[in-house]
């Protein structure tokens, strides 16, 4: 019998409208559930404060179990008990143990937000049995979820399909997420907004036919609703074009949430928490659908930064690309996007990065190259959507759309897809490049 995987946000525990209709779902199911819970946001907040007091202060530790207890009392109403009560004391010993030693290696970073996961989850069982339904801890340990050892980007490689589908139907396993166990048993993180990924993994490997994305950060909206706010949802996207989608600011889905469901064609079905009729308002699946204006969404982010290498003999000068990305791939610095010219290299990095491979660049010196340029005050502004090669006047719309409001593009990059165009704009200049482009696709 295959599983029903759901995941949900940490939110939930703290809203009873969308708990008591959490509960009518999960009694309605006739087959194994698992829920796949994120740490509870002021969990996770807390943990990251006290990991940056904590070389200072080894009162730190102690702090946080105070917190975490008052976060379980003003949720469950009783005094913290049980498992709850060792997870809180193991997460301030970890604690302890960085204030004592100094040592934060990124495996120990990782045990350490891993329990945001665990202290969240084990409410939420609480809670579940609390409403009537029967809900216990399963730790990845338990089903077999195995890691590798890329702490913060770890990459899932096996489960025990059995754990997940031989379940007694009766009883919701809730999995921690975020997290799975390295062959030498270090617990090892997969990213920001990983229980995404840690449930597409288990959907997909035990051959669950969709994975139910329940909270309220995963809507996927045809703009940032802080820029254009009628901006409305969109109903039916593809794995390639959610994946593209999920490198933006204002989307919240694990970029690799897709990877593990490809295969099996299974599909995701984003479920509002309140809706009564546990209906999706968006599925993501393999069908290549495209929309009448092509263009699906108009995406921005601030997290950008573009690294120049300008010079007039650029283009003559073999090995100055291979040089300067083999530099930063040493340093594990990520490029988003190369775009080249005869006389200028432009590398597109995360703006953290952006000083870093300035510095890299002028330690490699290349002849070639007469000026290293660094800009910063810039944004990413895209839209999304298959059929961009095939449908004519795509990129008339869209430059004239920032013309006519007097937008000036940096850089611009179309072709490598099907399903993305960009521009690189001034800051200043992202939201009204977004409302320029929506109204041109949308209204």
């Amino acid at each position: 019998m295959s599983a029903c995987i759901v995941r949900v946000e940490g939110e939930i525990i703290k809203d009873k409208n969308s708990l008591q209709n959490l509960k009518k779902f999960l009694e309605s199911r006739e087959r194994p559930v698992w829920l796949v819970v994120s740490a509870l946001k002021g969990i996770r907040n807390l943990i990251s404060e006290s990991i940056e007091q904590v070389f200072y202060s080894g009162a730190e530790s102690e702090y946080i179990a105070v917190q975490l207890n008052n976060i379980w009392k003003e949720v469950t109403e009783i005094e913290p008990e049980g498992d709850f009560a060792l997870e809180t004391e193991r997460l301030a010993n970890l604690l302890k143990g960085i204030y004592l030693t100094g040592d934060y290696s990124p495996a120990l970073k990782d045990a350490v937000n891993c329990q945001g996961e665990v202290v969240t989850a084990l409410i939420l069982v609480h809670v579940l049995n609390a409403t009537g339904v029967h809900a216990d801890l399963v730790t990845p340990a338990e089903i077999g979820l195995k890691a590798t050892a890329d702490f913060g980007n770890a990459t899932f490689t096996s489960v025990d399909v059995k754990k997940i589908t031989d379940r007694d139907v009766p009883v919701v396993g809730v999995i921690p997420g975020s997290y799975g166990i390295t062959e030498t048993g270090r617990l090892a993180r997969s990213g920001k907004s990983a229980a995404d990924y840690t449930a597409a993994f288990v959907a997909g490997e035990s051959g669950a036919d969709r994975l139910i994305l329940w909270d309220a950060t995963h809507h996927f909206y045809s703009a940032d609703l802080h820029i254009v706010p009628d901006a409305p949802l969109i109903n039916r996207l593809t794995y390639a074009e959610a994946s593209e989608l999920a490198y933006f600011d204002h989307f919240s889905l694990h970029p690799r949430t897709v990877e593990p469901l490809i295969k099996r064609h299974i599909p995701i079905h984003i479920l509002q928490p309140k809706s009564e009729t546990h209906e999706p308002v968006t599925i993501i699946n393999t069908e290549n659908f495209i929309a009448p204006n092509v263009v699906k969404s108009v995406a921005c982010t601030d997290d950008i930064t573009i690294l120049q290498l300008n010079g007039p003999g650029v283009g003559l000068k073999p090995g100055i690309l291979a040089r300067i990305t083999n530099k930063l791939a040493e340093a594990s610095v990520n490029i988003k996007s190369v775009i080249t010219s005869q006389v200028s290299i432009n590398i597109l990095l995360d703006r953290r990065s952006g000083r870093k491979a300035e510095h890299f660049a002028h330690e490699l010196g290349f002849t070639a190259v007469s000026e290293i340029q660094l800009l910063e005050d810039v944004s990413l502004v895209a839209i999304v959507g298959h059929g961009m090669q095939t449908s004519p006047g795509i990129s008339a719309k869209l430059f004239s759309a920032l013309a006519n409001n007097h937008v000036n593009v940096i850089l611009s990059g179309s072709g490598a897809s099907d399903l993305v165009s960009y521009m690189l704009v001034r800051s200043a200049d992202r939201d009204k490049s977004v409302k320029a482009v929506f109204d041109a696709f949308f209204e």
